[in-house]
C-alpha cells in the first residue's frame, strides 16, 4: 500500500510532536490497519517543522527495528483534522496510491508518561498553534494561550467527533432541475423582486449599462416575458439595489462617484446623489430594503450613510459641524474591502488585513434615540486572513466572515457580565469571544475542484427568507460551484465543537452572485445566464466515535 522509504530526516527539521500508535484508513464502515502486526511492529505520528512556514504531518512506521516514512502531508488550508479524546484517535483525509481515504491513528500512550486521552489532545494543540502560525507567519514557539488571536482563532483549526451518531440538516442545491435564461455576456449583477417575481439582471453594453427583466414563476423563468433597456446617461456601474417599493433601483457608479436612482416603470433615472469619495460598495443601512431609503457606504477606510429623500448635494447623514475625516480609521494598513448591516443598522466591516470590526452603526451616523454613533468599533474580531465578503444574520446574532479559502461562521451574542443578553455591537466583548467555526469544503470537494489551490471564495452570506429574520442557510461560491450550509446544522456544531460539512454543486458557468429570499430555492447569476435551482433540505446521520471499530 505505501511505500516504505527509509527516513531520511529534512532540512532544519524539528519534530514538535511524537507519539506512538496505530495507523488506519476507512474500509467499508470499518477502520482497518495499514500494517499487520507481524509486518510491523509500531508506528509513530510526528508533527515536523521544515521551517518557519512549512509543516508536515509524518507517519513512521518500525519495520524490524528500522523506521521507514510511510505518509507525509504538509499543513494547510485543504488539510483538516478531526479528534475524539475518548478513542485517543486523530482523523484526517489523506491520499493512498493515488486514492483519497479517510485515516486515523490511535495513540497508544506505549513509554509515554500521558494517557492515550492526553496525548490526542497535546497533538490537537500543537497541530492548532501550527495552523495559526501559518496564518499569521509567526514563531511556532513564541504562541502561547495568552496570545489573544490564538485563544480566539487558534482552535478552529481542529474539530470534535461526537461520541455518539447525530443528525443534522442538510441543504442540497439540485442542479438537475435547473431553469435558465440567457443574458447574453458582461453581466454585473441582479436584483430579485419578490414583489413582482422578476430577475433585473444588470449588464455592460456598448458604452452603456442595460437592464433586463426576467420574469419567473415556482417553475422557472416565463419564455416570453424578458424585456431589456439601455439607461440613459450611465457608462458604468457595479451594484444596483431595489427599494422596498421594487420599483426603484439605485445604481453605484464607482467612476463617476454617484449613486443613480432609476425608476423602472418610467424607464429613466430620476435622481442623482454625489458621492463625496469613491465609494467601493453599498448595502441597505437596515438589513433589507426599508421605506426609509437610506443605505450605507464604504470607502476604503470609512463608512457612512447617504439618505436618498435629503438634498443630493449635501445627503450624508453625519452629526452636525463634521465631516467624514473626523470618522476615518487612517491607522488602518489594509483597506476596508466589505461590509453588512442588521435591521437595527448596526455595521459590520471586514478588511484585508483580517479584521471584523463591529460598530453600533456607520460612525457619525444618526441613530433612532436621537444619539450619533461613535467612531470606535464596539468588538474587533481578528481572523488574521483577509476578508473578501461579510454578512450577518438580521438580529445581529452570526457573521459570517468568507476569505479565499474557507468561511468563519462567527457568533457575536453572548451575555455580559450583568448577565444581560446582548451582542459585540452594542457591547465589548473581550473574553466572551467564542472560537469561530470554520467552514469549508471536504476533501472530497476540493478533489473534485482540482485542489485547495483552485479554491477562491469570491463571496457568501446568509440567505433573505422573509426579507431576513428566519434565515435557514449559508451560500458561497467559487468559480462555477456554488456551496451551501445548513444555518441550523451550523449552530449546533459551533456549540459542540465539531465540523459542519455542507454540500457542493457545479453548475455550467462561473458564478457572479447568489442570492435566496425563499427556503427552497436559489437564484444565481453567471457571466451568460440567469438561473434557479431548488434548494432541497434532506437530514444526514453522521457517526459518533463510539461506533468507530478498528481491525
Amino acid at each position: 500500500m505505501w511505500s516504505k522509504n527509509k527516513d531520511k530526516g529534512h532540512e532544519e527539521e524539528k519534530v514538535l510532536f511524537s507519539e506512538y500508535g496505530t495507523l488506519y484508513f476507512m474500509k467499508g464502515e470499518r477502520y482497518k490497519a495499514i500494517f499487520d502486526s507481524s509486518e510491523c511492529e509500531q508506528c509513530t505520528m510526528r508533527i515536523l517543522r521544515i521551517s518557519r512556514e512549512s509543516f508536515f504531518i509524518q507517519v513512521l512506521a518500525d519495520f524490524d527495528g528500522e523506521e521507514s516514512e510511510v505518509l507525509i502531508q504538509p499543513i494547510g488550508c485543504g488539510l483538516s483534522f478531526g479528534y475524539s479524546r475518548k478513542a485517543g484517535s486523530v482523523h484526517w483525509p489523506a491520499y493512498m496510491d493515488g486514492k483519497l481515504e479517510s485515516m486515523a491513528f490511535v495513540f497508544s500512550g506505549e513509554n509515554s508518561r500521558m494517557t492515550p486521552e492526553d496525548i490526542t489532545m497535546r497533538f490537537v494543540e500543537i497541530y492548532n498553534r501550527c495552523t495559526y502560525a501559518l496564518l499569521t507567519s509567526s514563531d511556532v514557539d513564541a504562541i502561547t494561550n495568552e496570545d489573544e488571536g490564538y485563544e480566539y482563532i487558534g482552535n478552529s483549526a481542529t474539530s470534535q467527533i461526537p461520541d455518539e451518531d447525530y443528525q443534522e440538516p442538510v441543504y442540497e442545491l439540485d442542479v438537475s432541475h435547473e431553469a435558465a435564461t440567457k443574458t447574453g455576456g458582461r453581466n454585473i449583477c441582479y436584483s430579485e423582486s419578490m414583489k413582482f417575481n422578476n430577475a433585473m439582471v444588470v449588464r455592460r453594453a456598448k458604452d452603456s449599462v442595460e437592464l433586463q427583466t426576467h420574469k419567473f414563476d415556482s417553475y422557472g423563468f416565463n419564455e416570453g416575458t424578458s424585456g431589456k433597456v439601455r439607461i440613459p446617461g450611465l457608462t458604468t456601474c457595479e451594484d444596483a439595489l431595489l427599494d422596498d417599493t421594487e420599483t426603484k433601483l439605485q445604481l453605484l457608479s464607482i467612476d463617476d462617484q454617484k449613486l443613480y436612482e432609476y425608476d423602472i416603470d418610467y424607464g429613466k433615472v430620476v435622481q442623482e446623489h454625489k458621492l463625496p469619495e469613491k465609494v467601493t460598495a453599498i448595502t441597505y443601512s437596515a438589513h433589507v430594503a426599508d421605506p426609509v431609503p437610506v443605505y450605507t457606504c464604504l470607502t476604503d477606510n470609512v463608512a457612512f450613510n447617504v439618505d436618498c429623500r435629503m438634498d443630493p448635494r449635501k445627503n450624508i447623514v453625519m452629526e452636525p459641524g463634521c465631516t467624514l475625516d473626523k470618522y476615518r480609521l487612517t491607522s488602518l494598513k489594509k483597506p476596508f474591502t466589505c461590509h453588512a448591516t442588521t435591521r437595527d443598522g448596526h455595521l459590520v466591516i471586514g478588511d484585508m488585513m483580517g479584521s471584523i470590526r463591529l460598530y453600533r452603526g456607520p460612525p457619525g451616523s444618526r441613530r433612532k434615540d436621537g444619539k450619533y454613533n461613535p467612531k470606535a468599533a464596539q468588538t474587533l474580531l481578528e481572523t488574521k486572513v483577509p476578508i473578501v465578503a461579510v454578512d450577518v444574520t438580521a438580529d445581529g446574532a452570526y457573521v459570517v466572515a468568507v476569505c479565499e479559502k474557507f468561511l468563519l461562521f462567527m457568533p457575536t451574542a453572548y451575555v455580559d457580565d450583568r448577565g444581560e443578553n446582548t451582542t459585540g455591537f452594542v457591547s465589548k466583548m473581550g473574553k466572551k469571544k467564542p472560537t469561530p467555526l470554520k467552514l469549508q469544503p471536504t476533501s472530497k470537494q476540493l478533489a473534485v475542484l482540482g485542489g485547495i489551490e483552485k479554491l477562491d471564495f469570491v463571496s457568501g452570506g446568509f440567505d433573505r427568507y422573509e426579507n431576513g429574520g428566519r434565515e435557514v442557510c449559508i451560500t458561497a461560491y467559487s468559480g462555477n460551484y456554488i456551496f451551501t450550509w445548513s444555518l441550523e446544522a451550523v449552530k449546533r456544531a459551533e456549540e459542540n465543537g465539531r465540523a459542519c460539512l455542507g454540500e457542493s454543486a457545479l453548475v455550467r458557468n462561473d458564478v457572479i452572485g447568489v442570492s435566496a429570499h425563499i427556503p427552497d430555492k436559489l437564484m444565481y447569476l453567471t457571466d451568460s445566464d440567469i438561473c434557479m435551482a431548488p434548494l432541497k433540505l434532506h437530514e444526514r446521520t453522521e457517526r459518533g466515535s463510539r461506533r468507530y471499530a478498528y481491525l
